[in-house]
């Protein structure tokens, strides 16, 4: 933009912080009153408060960063620390460049020579030969521009700092679990605060943390990271384009060890297929084609029989697995193939306590994904089976599945009903008073008894 087309009364409009913009009302008055050293110098005192004031905004919203730099601020503020303050002053360009990431490294630079020549007008000592500085009213005013274009007209947003509160957020027990709400969440607390080129950053190193395990932290929400993924796509089509050829490079220059995490990857992001190189495609698919129950060292292959090549051997392997192996699976990824294998284990439980830990293993993982059917099975799996009506945690653990169903999913009416009638046979009613509490809250009226068969 010509900034000599710019009308300098709506430009100070433009200013977001009320307090800096009275601050930028100063350089613009100057400006019009013919003072070109003091609207540079009132222009340079506006964006060090606009930046000051967007690290305050970073600092309430995690950004490590900024909290640091503010807490020097503060402590030299307090006790009248005029050279610090000086020090911190005259470096704040670049530690929002480099290191909060506040601004842009070309804004950085633009702001840099407004610094200077505003040195130039407060300092006559930095002119050659004490001579005094006049800056021309069109650099004045292309100043003016920078300063509300790169500063003050601009939002607090995060720079690196994202990934480092993810990675506090995505463990905390107020991330949502939903995909849906994810992909909202994610997009409303990360996508909309972000510098585009530090969403790049933000997908590329969601994507190394699915393929390379890393952080090893993180592997336990490995659902949650790629939901967060699926958001940059889908929320921040704008840098996709940039994120993809990084990953591309991830998958294909890929350890032998780390495949089975790629193949959970191309399952949950097929459009990656296509773009890697043969010989990357020919080990992944082999990487499948030989996979047994022996040599399973890392259960999130499994996730691959939700992409059609990878399909057909993985059916195969699934079916095969012991009972150690498919509990390693079901915690690794709840996946729906494995649900009959893990709900038949469970209904056939052949004592109490081997009921509650079939329960944990098999079932529990599936709290939030199982729809009206999977519910059903559960519910007959338990009134089919002595010791899993019988055993001391069932109720509990049944009330927790259901509670957190998720949706407000429930049984269906006739599957609510045979649990009712086997909890009258067995006199066992105050002991689910809780579930079918639940039930009535929906509607549910619990049925008569079933006359005696004698």
């Amino acid at each position: 933009m010509d900034s000599s087309f710019v009308d300098l009364d709506i430009l100070l409009t433009k200013v977001r912080n009320p307090q800096s913009r009275v601050y930028f009302l100063d350089a613009v008055r100057a400006y019009k009153a013919g003072a070109l050293r003091a609207s540079l110098t009132a222009a340079w005192v506006a964006i060090a408060y606009d930046l000051i004031a967007k690290y305050r905004e970073l600092s309430a919203i995690g950004d490590a960063a900024a909290t640091a730099w503010l807490q020097s601020w503060d402590n030299a503020t307090a006790i009248s620390d005029i050279r610090q303050l000086l020090q911190l002053e005259g470096k704040i360009l670049e530690d929002a460049a480099n290191n909060t990431q506040a601004i842009s490294q070309i804004a950085g630079r633009q702001l840099d020579r407004l610094r200077e020549d505003r040195h130039l007008c407060a300092h006559p000592a930095f002119s050659a030969e004490a001579q005094l500085f006049e800056p021309t009213p069109e650099l004045v005013r292309m100043h003016l521009v920078n300063a509300v274009d790169l500063v003050l007209g601009q939002e607090a947003l995060q720079g690196r700092a994202i990934f480092e509160i993810f990675d506090v957020d995505v463990q905390s027990a107020g991330f949502p679990r939903d995909h849906v709400r994810i992909l909202d969440y994610v997009e409303q607390r990360y996508l909309a605060r972000v510098r585009p080129q530090n969403i790049r950053n933000f997908g590329t190193v969601l994507a190394k943390s699915l393929l390379k395990g890393v952080p090893a932290h993180l592997v336990g929400v490995r659902s949650k990271v790629e939901s967060a993924l699926v958001a940059v796509r889908d929320r921040a089509p704008g840098a996709w384009p940039e994120v993809v050829p990084a990953i591309v490079r991830l998958l294909d220059t890929l350890d032998p060890a780390d495949r089975p995490r790629a193949i959970a990857f191309i399952a949950a992001f097929p459009d990656f297929w296509p773009r890697l190189q043969e010989p990357s495609r020919t080990s992944l698919q082999e990487t499948v084609n030989n996979a047994n129950d022996a040599n399973l060292a890392d259960p999130l292959i499994l996730k691959g029989v939700a992409f059609a090549p990878f399909q057909a051997p993985i059916v195969a392997l699934i079916a095969g697995l012991d009972r150690d192996a498919l509990a390693q699976a079901i915690a690794a990824a709840p996946l729906p193939e494995l649900w009959p294998q893990a709900v038949e284990l469970y209904a056939h439980s052949g004592s109490f306590r081997g009921s509650e830990a079939n329960f944990n293993e098999y079932i529990t993982p599936y709290t939030g994904a199982l729809d009206a059917p999977g519910l059903d099975q559960v519910l007959d799996g338990i009134a089919g089976n002595g010791q899993n009506y019988a055993a001391a945690g069932t109720s509990a653990l049944l009330l927790s599945l259901i509670r957190n169903a998720g949706n407000g999913r429930l049984p269906s009416v006739n599957a609510r009903d045979r649990f009712y009638q086997m909890l009258l046979r067995t006199r066992r009613h105050e002991v689910f008073g809780e579930v079918t509490a639940l039930f009535e809250a929906d509607g549910w009226t619990p049925p008569a008894p079933e006359p005696d068969e004698d």
